[in-house]
C-alpha cells in the first residue's frame, strides 16, 4: 500500500486518517514481532520526517491496560449462612481455566483464532487475510485475534462514562492501532492461558449471561466444566453475534452458527469429520434456568434491600458513587446480622396482627444488645412496586416520631447530671414551665393517675408527660438532645431551641431501628454501638474486604444504664397498677415503655431483654398528622382506642416471646448505691500523684479517665509520669457522667493505654 507524503518545506503532508492507518499497518507488522516500527515505517513508501511521524504516532499509543475485575453476582447471607439474595449487573461466575472444559476451550480458539498459540497477540497473517477478502466477494471476516478481542472487552469494562464505552467500542483506525498495540503489550505480560481465561469469563454470551460459567447454566443447567462438544460448539458461536444467535430467540439461526463453529473445529483439527457430522445433526438440546437478581425474589426483601442500600450510600465502600456500584458487583459474599428465626417470627407476628392490606403499617426492628447486629426486621406490607405493595423500609425509615419512648433518654440525662434514682417529682396534671415552651394551657397527661408525687419508675410505668416535662427543665433541653444522640439517635441539634419543651415527649424523627438501638444501649449496660446489618464481606478472590464497623463502646456509665432499665422495668411486670404495659409481659423479665404521639399520629412499643431490643411503630405510612390512628383493625377485629399499649404493644409481645422461644432466662443488673443515691460527686485531687495512681483513686471515686493530648510544660522539680494538672477541678462537684482528664508532667509517656473501668 503506498501513502504518498511530501517532507519538503511547504510540501504536501499526508492526511491524518492516512496516517493513522499506515501506523496501524506498521504496528501490525511492529506488534507481530516482524520489525519495529522505525525499520518498517520507511518501507511504506515514506521517508525522513513521514517515517518519524508515524514511528512516534505508534509509540505514543498506550501500551500498558489496566484490567479491572469484572462483575460478578454478589450474595447476600443470613447469619446461619443461609442465601437472602443474589443480585448482580451482570450475571456473571468467573471461573479459572481449569473449570472450563477443554473442549469448550477449542471450540473458541477454533471459530475466534486458531493461530492464537503461535501469534504474538496481533495476527498479520489473519489480518491481511480478512482484508483481502473484505475487499471482494467473500463475506465479511474479522481480523481481530482473542487477545484484541480481550483488549476491547476490558477497556468496556472499564469504561465508568457513556463516553467511554463509545470510544471502546468506535470502528475507528484509531481504536484498531490502540487495541493491536495492547494486544502485543498483554501478549508479553500475561501467559496465553490466562488469557484465555480472561476472555472466557469477560465475554457476553447473549440473554443475560455474562462469562461462559454462567452461560453453561444458563443454556443448559450445567457447570461449564461438563460442556459436551454440541454445547461448546453453541456457546462458541454465540459470541461474535450474542443477540442475533441467542438461541432462546433466534434458534435457527444459532443451530446454523452451531454447526458452522463444527465444521471449523474439523477443519482445524480439533474434531473429527465423523464428530462433526455427528454433532451437526443433534438438536440444540437447551436446558435453560434462570439466577434470580436482586431483593424482589428474596424471602427478605425489606432486610435485603436496606443491606442494598447500605452498600451504595456508605463510604466504606468506595468514595463515589461509581466506585461503590464497581465494589457491589465484584463478585461479594456478603454476610449478614439477620437470623431468619427471628425474621419470620416478626413477620408472622405483623402479619397476624394487621394483615397485608391494612391502612396501618407496623414496622419492627430487633437490635442485639453490645453488638449493634440488626438480627430481623417486619412490616406487614409486600416488597415491590404496585397496590399494597412499598420500596419503603419502614424500620430503617427516619420519619417517625417516637413519642413517649423517648422518655428513658431524658432520665438517662438527668441520672448522669446526679439525679437520684429514688427521686421524686410532684407532677401537676397540668404543667407551664418557667423556661421552656409550652402549648395553649400547658403540657398535660393523658390520664388523672400520670399526675401527683411520683418516683421516676412509676412516672416511666404510667407515661406521665408533665414529670418527664419537668425532668427535662432540671436537665437542660441541649444535654437531653446531647444524650439521645449519644445513644443512637440523629436529632438535629442545631435546629432545637434550648426552650423546646416537648423534645422529651419525643417530637423529632426517628426510626425504628433507632429507638431499638437505644434500648439495646440500656441493654447492654451502657454500650453503644451503631446499629449495622452487615457483618463481613469476602471478596470473590476469598479474602476478606471491608465490612461496616458497629463502633460499638461504652457512652454512659453501666450504673446509669441500669437504673433506666430498672426503671422500664416496671412498665410491663412492676407493682404500680396504672402502669401502661401491665398486659403484656412474656414470661421473663423485661424492660419497656409505650408511645402514644399527640392526637394519635403514631403508636410504639419498645422493649428489651439481656437478649434482643424490639421496636414496633404502627401508623399511616402516607403521614401520621394527617391520617391518624383513630381506630385500627387488629387481629380481625376493630378496637377504637388506639394506645402503644394496645396497638404495637400485642405486636411486640407476641414477636418477642416467640423469638425467646428456647433461650434461657436472663435478668436485669441490679442498681449501684451512686446512682440510688445521686449525690453529686466531687473531684478528688489527684495533682502531684502518680499517673497510675491517680487513675486508681478516680476511678474509685466512680470517674472514667482519659489523658490529656498534651503534657505540661517543663519544671525541674516535677519528676515525669505524674498529674501536673486535672480537669475538672480538684473539689468540683459534678454529676454522674464522671469524666475526668488529667494532664502528665513533661516528658510522660502519653502512649501509655489506660486500664479500663473496673
Amino acid at each position: 500500500m503506498t501513502i504518498p507524503y511530501d517532507d519538503r518545506p511547504g510540501g504536501r503532508q499526508p492526511a491524518p486518517r492516512r496516517r493513522t492507518l499506515t501506523a496501524w499497518l506498521v504496528g501490525l507488522a511492529t506488534a507481530s514481532g516482524l520489525a519495529t516500527a522505525a525499520t518498517v515505517a520507511p518501507a511504506v513508501m515514506m521517508t525522513g520526517a513521514a517515517a518519524n511521524s508515524v514511528a512516534d504516532y505508534w509509540d505514543a499509543l498506550p501500551s500498558t491496560l489496566p484490567i479491572e475485575p469484572v462483575p460478578q453476582r454478589s450474595t447476600i447471607l443470613a447469619a446461619d449462612g443461609s442465601t437472602i439474595a443474589i443480585f448482580y449487573s451482570e450475571n456473571r461466575v468467573e471461573l479459572p481455566l481449569a473449570q472450563i472444559a477443554p473442549i469448550a476451550r477449542r471450540a473458541v480458539v477454533a471459530v475466534e483464532d486458531d493461530r492464537f498459540y503461535e501469534h504474538g497477540g496481533v495476527d498479520l497473517r489473519g489480518t491481511l487475510r480478512a482484508l483481502v477478502n473484505n475487499a471482494g466477494d467473500g463475506g465479511r471476516q474479522g481480523g481481530s485475534t482473542l487477545t484484541q478481542q480481550y483488549v476491547k472487552n476490558v477497556l468496556l469494562n472499564n469504561a465508568e462514562t457513556a463516553q467511554d464505552r463509545a470510544r471502546a467500542t468506535e470502528t475507528t483506525i484509531t481504536r484498531k492501532a490502540q487495541e493491536a498495540k495492547l494486544a502485543a503489550a498483554l501478549n508479553r505480560s500475561m501467559s496465553k492461558d490466562d488469557i484465555l481465561q480472561g476472555y472466557l469469563n469477560i465475554a457476553y454470551y447473549g440473554d443475560g449471561a455474562y462469562g461462559i460459567g454462567t452461560a453453561a447454566q444458563h443454556f443448559f443447567s450445567v457447570p461449564a466444566s461438563r460442556l459436551t462438544l454440541t454445547q461448546a460448539a453453541l456457546l462458541a458461536g454465540l459470541v461474535q453475534n450474542p443477540y442475533g444467535y441467542n438461541p432462546m430467540v433466534h434458534p435457527e439461526q444459532a443451530l446454523k452458527r452451531r454447526n458452522v463453529v463444527l465444521a471449523r473445529m474439523r477443519d482445524t483439527g480439533v474434531i473429527t469429520a465423523q464428530e462433526a457430522a455427528q454433532a451437526q445433526r443433534a438438536p440444540l438440546g437447551l436446558k435453560p434456568s434462570e439466577a434470580a437478581n436482586g431483593c424482589t425474589a428474596s424471602r427478605y426483601p425489606f432486610y435485603c434491600q436496606w443491606v442494598r442500600d447500605s452498600l451504595e450510600r456508605d463510604t466504606t465502600f468506595g468514595a463515589t458513587p461509581a466506585q461503590r456500584r464497581r465494589f457491589m458487583n465484584s463478585g461479594l459474599t456478603i454476610r449478614t446480622a439477620l437470623q431468619p428465626r427471628l425474621a419470620d417470627q416478626a413477620q408472622r407476628s405483623a402479619d397476624e396482627a394487621l394483615g397485608r392490606d391494612n391502612q396501618f403499617a407496623a414496622g419492627v426492628a430487633v437490635v442485639q444488645p453490645g453488638t449493634g447486629h440488626v438480627v430481623a426486621f417486619a412490616q406487614n406490607r409486600s416488597f415491590g412496586l404496585g397496590q399494597g405493595r412499598t420500596n419503603q423500609i419502614y424500620p430503617a425509615l427516619t420519619a417517625f416520631q417516637p413519642g413517649s419512648t423517648f422518655k428513658p433518654i431524658t432520665y438517662a440525662a438527668a441520672l448522669e447530671g446526679g439525679f437520684p434514682v429514688n427521686g421524686v417529682q410532684d407532677a401537676p396534671a397540668r404543667y407551664r414551665p418557667d423556661k421552656l415552651s409550652y402549648p395553649p394551657g400547658g403540657y398535660r397527661n393523658s390520664m388523672a393517675a400520670d399526675a401527683g408525687r411520683l418516683t421516676a419508675g412509676q412516672a416511666l410505668a404510667r407515661s406521665s408527660n408533665t414529670w418527664f416535662v419537668m425532668l427535662e427543665e432540671q436537665v437542660g433541653v441541649p444535654k437531653v438532645v446531647q444524650m439521645a444522640n449519644r445513644l443512637g439517635m440523629t436529632l438535629p441539634a442545631d435546629k432545637i431551641g434550648a426552650d423546646e419543651g416537648s423534645t422529651t415527649l419525643g417530637t423529632h424523627d426517628a426510626s425504628p431501628i433507632q429507638v431499638a438501638s437505644v434500648y439495646a444501649s440500656f441493654a447492654a449496660h451502657g454500650r453503644v454501638c451503631k446499629p449495622v446489618g452487615i457483618v463481613s464481606i469476602t471478596g470473590a478472590d476469598g479474602k476478606p474486604r471491608k465490612a461496616p464497623d458497629p463502633q460499638c463502646h461504652q457512652e454512659i456509665r453501666p450504673g446509669i444504664a441500669d437504673a433506666v432499665t430498672a426503671g422500664l422495668a416496671e412498665t410491663v411486670d412492676g407493682p404500680d397498677p396504672y402502669r401502661t404495659g401491665k398486659r403484656l409481659s412474656i414470661g421473663r423479665p423485661v424492660a419497656g415503655k409505650t408511645g402514644t404521639m399527640d392526637g394519635n399520629a403514631s403508636v410504639w412499643f419498645a422493649g428489651y431483654t439481656p437478649q434482643f431490643a424490639t421496636a414496633v411503630w404502627v401508623g399511616d405510612p402516607r403521614g401520621g398528622q394527617k391520617y391518624p390512628i383513630n381506630s385500627v383493625r387488629l387481629y380481625g377485629r376493630r378496637i377504637g382506642s388506639v394506645f402503644g399499649s394496645t396497638a404495637a404493644g400485642p405486636i411486640w409481645q407476641d414477636a418477642m416471646r416467640s423469638m425467646h422461644e428456647g433461650l434461657p432466662v436472663q435478668g436485669f443488673a441490679p442498681v449501684g448505691p451512686a446512682e440510688l443515691a445521686g449525690t453529686h460527686a466531687v473531684m478528688p485531687d489527684v495533682r502531684g500523684l502518680g499517673r497510675d495512681q491517680a487513675v486508681r483513686v478516680l476511678q474509685d471515686s466512680g470517674f472514667d479517665v482519659t489523658l490529656a493530648p498534651t503534657a505540661a510544660g517543663p519544671d525541674p522539680l516535677r519528676p515525669k509520669d505524674v498529674v501536673a494538672a486535672q480537669t475538672p477541678a480538684p473539689g468540683t462537684a459534678v454529676g454522674l457522667s464522671g469524666k475526668a482528664t488529667i494532664t502528665l508532667s513533661a516528658g510522660s509517656d502519653l502512649t501509655v493505654r489506660l486500664p479500663d473501668v473496673p
